[in-house]
């Protein structure tokens, strides 16, 4: 990180008080999650569309609504935001909420350029706030407790990982969401949709220095015809890591079969399928299940419950934001360098 950071913590007796920029299904997701962990409350949403803001407020009984996201950073009751934008607006929208005095919470895709994420750190610097980057499946339980045990030496040193995510969708696109259908925006089958699997396999390895990247795409799909070119249907990657580590990341956004959910870790001394530790010994698989630890909670089985409430823990000075500026930095490297190495049909050196 640049520089060190004084934090200024809200105290954690009282409920983080949040306000949420975006009303589409992250913004929506959040407000739910945060509405159900113990220590926070949302007070305001915003979204420039009168649909979604109405249909978020109701059903979610929000108390404030503005239009303008700047009319909710003045808002002087909200302590946090969550910024559920798309990564075309995000940086300015993280900048800006920093100037106002609020801890900030931002979603993925991070940003546009690795670049953005340093632009973003120094202001949260500046204000002496707290700056967390999305990626909700680092903070489940279960792989929270899968990864203490691979950093024990579950499987040994880890050497090669593999993830696979499909997630078929609608390639009907408006100029609202273009950035969804345009090369290179993070919003094509690799950001929007494998960059979760994509970072929880780079964490579970320790998060190595990445060194290069070699991908290859294809857009059978989508109808996006603007200077761009279509964002990829399918992406094929690997990236290599210091000493010789690699994770193969293979995305798709429409499959006519079901390539289904894969999510696997290479050791010396066994292996990850899922969050099963499995070994090959005598001539036989033996596996064992990394449960969640119980939680009876209401609402802890949503996506972004334990994303918010260590993000809350984080602002009250309990823990540490994870994912923090640094980690993000590297990974919006490691996309970069992906995209660009489809575009140029080569492999392309990440330089950290």
């Amino acid at each position: 990180m640049e520089g060190g950071v004084n934090y200024t913590r809200s105290t954690p007796r009282r409920h983080l008080r949040l306000g949420v920029v975006g009303c589409g299904w992250a913004g929506q997701q959040a407000v739910q999650a945060a509405n159900l962990v113990p220590r926070t409350t949302v007070l305001a949403v915003a979204d420039m569309d009168e649909e979604r803001r109405t249909h978020t407020v109701e059903t979610h009984k929000v108390e404030r609504t503005y239009r303008d996201y700047r009319e909710l950073l003045a808002d002087g009751d909200i302590d946090a935001v969550y910024l559920a934008t798309n990564p075309q607006v995000r940086t300015p929208m993280a900048i800006d909420s920093f100037r106002a005095g609020k801890h900030t919470l931002v979603q993925k895709p991070h940003a546009l350029r690795a670049a953005d994420i340093r632009r973003i750190e120094r202001e949260a610097v500046k204000a002496g706030r707290v700056l967390q980057f999305c990626f909700f499946m680092r903070h489940f339980r279960n792989y929270r407790k899968l990864r203490q045990q691979l950093v024990e030496g579950a499987i040994g040193q880890i050497y090669h990982a593999r993830v696979c995510v499909q997630h078929n969708e609608d390639m009907t696109h408006s100029d609202r969401d273009y950035w969804l259908y345009a090369y290179g925006r993070m919003g094509g089958a690799l950001a929007q949709h494998a960059s979760h699997e994509l970072d929880l396999a780079w964490w579970c390895m320790g998060c190595p220095r990445p060194l290069w990247a070699f991908a290859a795409r294809h857009s059978p799909y989508c109808k996006y015809g603007g200077a761009e070119g279509p964002a990829e249907d399918w992406l094929s990657g690997l990236v290599g890591f210091d000493g010789g580590r690699t994770i193969q990341v293979e995305a798709t956004r429409m499959s006519h079969v079901n390539v289904g959910r894969v999510f696997q870790l290479f050791g010396k001394d066994g292996a990850v399928n899922g969050t099963a530790i499995s070994r090959f010994h005598r001539g036989e698989y033996k596996t064992r299940e990394v449960v969640k630890p119980v939680d009876r909670r209401r609402g802890s089985d949503l996506f972004f419950f334990y994303e918010i409430e260590d993000f809350a823990k984080a602002v009250a000075g309990e823990i540490e934001p994870d994912v923090n500026a640094d980690d993000a930095y590297v990974f919006t490297k490691m996309l970069q360098a992906l995209y660009a190495s489809a575009r140029r049909n080569r492999r392309v050196a990440i330089q950290v």
